[in-house]
């Protein structure tokens, strides 16, 4: 079954097409050769006619048997008073004498011809022709009738093919456009140019692009409010917290310990979802910057190295392309920030955490490899869900990979993650923006 719009038009008029052709062929063929007929037989009525004005005299009274080529015309003229034709340019062929006046085929001596019969008070004039031979004749003028047909016919598929392809390449724009809308690109389709049958569609696919950019600018809006509302009391929890921390007892430390880290976590947990929730915003063109991609690596860098140098994982640089890209310097930064964070977490004590810009295909990549386990081959399409944790032992909110892919959309860009294929464990974490030099 054909699945394509594109072809099943193109299939449909080049089918229809060739049916009109065959049918207009045969049509042509069948009058062709009628009309070759009609005029063979008019041409032996009027040389009929010829020998009635007195050119029957002309006709050599004993010509030569035989001499005549097959596809000749054969005159036979008969008196009254004789037996025998009074001229004939073929003595050998006896054509009927008694056939009716007019046009009438017979078989003489073994093959079928046409003769016209026209009878004079004194005479018999029959003016006869090979039915084979104007076969040939009529055969021959109605295949030439067909070369335009059967030339005609292709360049109209072609015809056909490149106008579908014309008038559809509209749909095709509408199509990728439709390809690029994600959260943070909701524009709306173009009905410029569009057809009148399509266009109800589009329009249709414009007003639920007006819904979802709604429903997720809701949702975006609610994210970051409760985040604000939170933020406040988290604070003052956390100031009451260390004003507490000196009355607490002694036996009660580990105790508070735990609530500490638990308002820590909250509050990282809130600090994430105001940057999920920027991340998400519509991207304002007028807030673009030449962004220094190994500038902010480095202070990317800088701001996790103590974590790092007190773990004992070593942070090194592969490689450091000068590149740029055209961005907000912050998101830039937080989306690399997470992914060295997420390096750091997963690497065991004394392991490795190696950075790379690089630049590629008109792409500005960030890449950021570690020494960890890795992750199950099954979660990796998972990975950038928002709150979706690979390894529930090790401490995180699930947001820091979702506002990595967030930034990427944001910008145009892509962000991936893979396990190492080098012989060793470990992630390849990377996101790429478009180059902005």
């Amino acid at each position: 079954m054909i699945k394509s719009l594109r072809n099943q038009l193109v299939f449909a008029l080049c089918v229809l097409v060739s049916i009109v052709g065959v049918v207009q062929g045969v049509s042509s063929y069948q009058l062709s050769k009628a009309g070759m007929s009609a005029l063979l037989d008019l041409r032996l009525e009027q040389v009929a006619g010829r020998m009635r004005g007195g050119f029957a005299d002309s006709l050599p009274a004993i010509p030569a048997r035989g001499s005549q080529p097959e596809g000749d015309i054969v005159i036979t003229i008969w008196k009254d008073d004789q037996v025998t034709p009074y001229r004939s340019t073929e003595p050998t062929l006896a054509l009927p004498r008694e056939a009716p006046a007019g046009f009438a085929t017979r078989a003489v001596s073994g093959e079928e011809w046409r003769i016209y019969t026209l009878r004079e008070p004194s005479m018999a004039i029959q003016v006869a022709q090979r039915s084979a031979v104007r076969h040939e004749l009529a055969e021959e003028r109605a295949v030439k009738t067909l070369w335009p047909m059967i030339v005609l016919v292709p360049l109209v598929w072609i015809a056909v093919l490149l106008v579908v392809r014309r008038s559809l390449r509209k749909l095709n724009r509408l199509g990728a456009q439709v390809q690029g809308i994600d959260v943070s690109h909701f524009q709306q389709l173009s009905t410029s140019g569009v057809p009148i049958e399509i266009r109800p569609f589009i329009d249709s696919i414009n007003l639920m692009i007006e819904r979802l950019a709604q429903s997720i600018e809701s949702e975006r809006k609610f994210i970051s409010d409760a985040a604000h509302e939170l933020r406040t009391p988290l604070t003052a929890l956390q100031l009451q917290a260390d004003n507490l921390q000196p009355h607490i007892a002694p036996g009660n430390q580990e105790r508070f310990r735990e609530l500490r880290s638990g308002i820590t976590r909250s509050g990282g947990l809130i600090a994430q979802l105001l940057r999920l929730a920027r991340a998400d915003a519509v991207l304002q063109t007028d807030t673009l910057e030449r962004v220094d991609v190994p500038a902010v690596v480095v202070n990317a860098v800088a701001e996790v190295l103590p974590i790092a140098m007190k773990r004992g994982i070593d942070i090194g640089a592969d490689e450091m392309a000068s590149a740029f890209v055209r961005a907000v310097e912050a998101d830039v930064g937080i989306a690399v920030r997470n992914l060295v964070s997420n390096a750091i977490r997963y690497t065991p004590d004394d392991g490795k955490v190696d950075l790379s810009v690089q630049i590629r295909d008109g792409m500005v990549w960030i890449d950021v490899t570690d020494t960890g386990p890795g992750i199950a081959e099954e979660l990796l399409p998972r990975v950038f869900d928002r709150f979706f944790r690979a390894n529930t032992q090790i401490e995180g909110s699930g947001l820091g990979l979702s506002i990595v892919k967030a930034i990427a959309s944001k910008y145009g860009g892509v962000a991936s993650l893979r396990n190492r294929h080098d012989g060793r464990s470990g992630i390849v974490a990377s996101i790429g923006f478009p180059s902005g030099s």
